[in-house]
This record gives C-alpha cells, structure tokens and sequence, in this order.
C-alpha cells in the first residue's frame, strides 16, 4: 500500500467516525437514549448525549436520583419518563471510557430471531416462504468487540434492529400499552453449519439456524438502548447501514419488513413452549414460560448485502444428476453430497470474513457497532 492510498483509507475511516458521532446526538424530547455503565463496583444508568470509539458522554441519571437498578427499564419505571426528562436538563455531563460501558440489556432470556423478514435478503437467499421465527442463545458483547472465526466456521455478518420488551406480553394488546427499548444489533453467522443441518423439507423451522448463530462472541450490540415515547411511530423511519471494511454492503430501513413488531409479536405468541428447535442437541422453544417475558430481545431480521446465499435450483440438480451418476449403486443420499459441493465452492471463491476484517454496523439515532475479526 503506497502511502497516497494509506493516507486515502486514514481520511476515510476519520469521516466515517464523525459521521457515526453525529448522527448519534440524540432528541432526549423524541426518545431517551440510555446506556449502562460500570463505576465502583455499581452498574449506573447513564443519558447518552454523544458516542464514539473512546468515550461516550451524557448525564448519570443513577447518581441524579440515587437510584441503582440494574436494568434500564427499572429506573424508567421506577422514577418516570418526564422526570428523566428534567434532570436532563439540570445535570453536569460526563465522560465515561466505552471500556466502562455495558451493554444496555442482559440476554435473560432466549432471544426471539427473524430470519428473510426483508425483500432483498429474501431475494438473495433464493428463500420463497414467509419470515420465520427461531431462538438465538448467546451473551451480548460490546459495540468496540472481537468477533473470533475459525478454519471450519464460514463467518458472515447480519446488522439488525434489536427491541426490548418492558413488561410481560401474554396476548397482542399487551404490546401496545407499553414501552419498547430499540438497539443495533450484530447478528454474526457460521454458514456452514447453517447450511449442514438446514432442513429442506421444513424451511418454515428454520433448522441450524440457532446453532449457526448462538456461538460465543456472535451477539455484538451498540452501547444505547433508545426508548421514545410512542414506539409505533418511531421505529420505521431508522436506517440500518453496514460496511464491510470501506464498502458499503447493506443499507435499508425496517419500513420494509414484511413482519413489523406486531406481526413478529402475534407469530411468537403462536410458538408458545414448544420445543421445536435444539441447541447443541438439546430442545429448546422461543418462549420457555409459555409467554413473552419482560426483557426479551428481539431482532427483526437483516436487509440484503450479506454474503451468505443457497444453491440455487439449477445448482441442486445439476450435482443431483452427478451424484446418481458417480453413486448409483451406493444408498440414495443426494442431499449431503449437493451440500458438501457446494460448501467446497464457497470455500473456493473464499468471501466469508476472515482475519483482520473490520466490521462497521449503524442504525440512525441508535448507534454503532464496530467489530474486527480475530481468528482463533
């Protein structure tokens, strides 16, 4: 790299970050952007004025009200939306390391995940069905984080609009009647597994999907969790924008789910308890009690830009007619054989993330994530 070009990538890196600072300023009358933080031993919960790489600023609300609840929803609840407001306007702004910086919810429970819910990643998985629903089961890391691959993992990324429940949801009118938390989210993928044990009969259970996706280091999520007023009208103006490196891959707006959160709401409701997916061969359901609880996460699913896609129909019979010519006279198993061929292709053309990429994920108003990728 000769340094004309060096100099190119340094100023191109810089204006991304002010642009990512400035477009996190958030509108505390629209909505309250709330982080947590660590700070002598306590977690406090903190109103976000500015984020970047090193620091974010805002106002302790913990110390404001002497109140130290470890959820963000507890101390909304607890002291009220107008009254956040005022001490807004009263309290000193502080700097806090984004080292110290949580991130803004706990994965108490399983997540609930939504899998080809936009028309262009619809598209490019060669998917024909309606969105499905399946259980993500892993931590939350950071918005500065690693996100670590290995030689058998063909690793992808997903940038998604994450929301937090504030109360129980046992039927649709419960959601209306309360507040919703909204976050960046980092949705990261091992393709091959996926594609191993995806199950072509039942794509409506979206089979390997859980394991591919609920490895350590894979649930990457930004530092605020935004809470308007009136989430209904809030939510489908965001831009969701990710790069790879210094290219732009995916850019969208949850204005074109298909399910928005009511329709992702009543389809979850349907599942209750029923175990129908597994996690490293043990059973699991979207909803362990029966009902949506307090404080689950869900994400809405990725736009179009990935690098994951499937074989496409002309692909399968194509390698089905070679199997039943290379293996006639061995037991008839055609769908192993389509697979393994086509993960030699990807592994060929080599697209997935690999050592030392950096990942740049943002959602207007809500924030960014910025992952590298480490090998293991």
């Amino acid at each position: 790299m000769n340094l004309d070009l060096k100099q190119t990538f340094y100023v191109f890196f810089a204006l991304l970050s002010i642009s990512l600072m400035e477009a996190q300023e958030p509108n505390p009358l629209k909505a309250l952007s709330l982080a947590r933080i660590k700070k002598n031993g306590r977690t406090h919960i903190v109103q976000v004025n500015k984020i970047d790489d090193e620091y974010i600023e805002g106002i302790n609300l913990s110390e404001q009200f002497n109140r130290y609840p470890i959820a963000i929803f507890e101390l909304v609840e607890e002291v009220g939306y107008d009254q956040i407001l005022e001490k807004i306007s009263q309290g000193n702004i502080i700097r806090v390391r984004s080292s110290d910086v949580l991130p803004p919810v706990d994965a108490l429970n399983n997540t609930i995940a939504a899998a080809t819910n936009y028309p262009e990643h619809k598209e490019e998985t060669h998917v024909e069905i309606d969105p499905v629903l399946f259980p993500k089961i892993a931590q939350l890391t950071p918005y500065i984080s690693t996100v670590k691959t290995k030689s058998a993992y063909l690793l992808d990324y997903e940038v998604e609009l994450g929301f937090v429940y504030s109360k129980d949801v046992k039927k649709r009118e419960d959601l209306e009647n309360q507040l919703l938390g909204f976050m960046v989210v980092m949705d990261y993928s091992d393709r091959e597994s996926q594609l191993r044990e995806y199950d072509t009969s039942h794509p409506e259970l979206a089979v390997g999907f859980t394991n591919s996706k609920s490895h350590e280091g894979f649930f990457p999520v930004g530092p605020i969790l935004v809470i308007p007023r009136k989430w209904q009208d809030y939510y489908k103006d965001l831009e969701l924008k990710l790069w790879r490196g210094t290219e732009l891959k995916q850019n969208d707006s949850p204005k074109n789910l298909y399910w928005d959160i009511s329709k992702i709401t009543e389809e979850t409701l349907k599942f209750g308890n029923k175990e129908i997916w597994t996690l490293r061969d043990k059973p699991i359901s979207l909803l362990p009690k029966n009902y949506i609880e307090k404080g689950t996460i869900v994400i809405t699913g990725t736009p179009g830009g990935v690098i994951f896609t499937t074989p496409t129909k002309g692909y399968i019979i194509k390698k089905a007619i070679k199997y039943s010519l290379l293996f006639k006279y061995f037991k008839w198993n055609p769908k192993e054989y389509v697979v393994d061929q086509f993960i030699k292709k990807l592994r060929k053309e080599d697209d997935y993330l690999k050592d030392g990429e950096k990942i740049y994920a943002q959602i207007s108003n809500l924030g960014y994530i910025k992952s590298q990728v480490v090998s293991e």
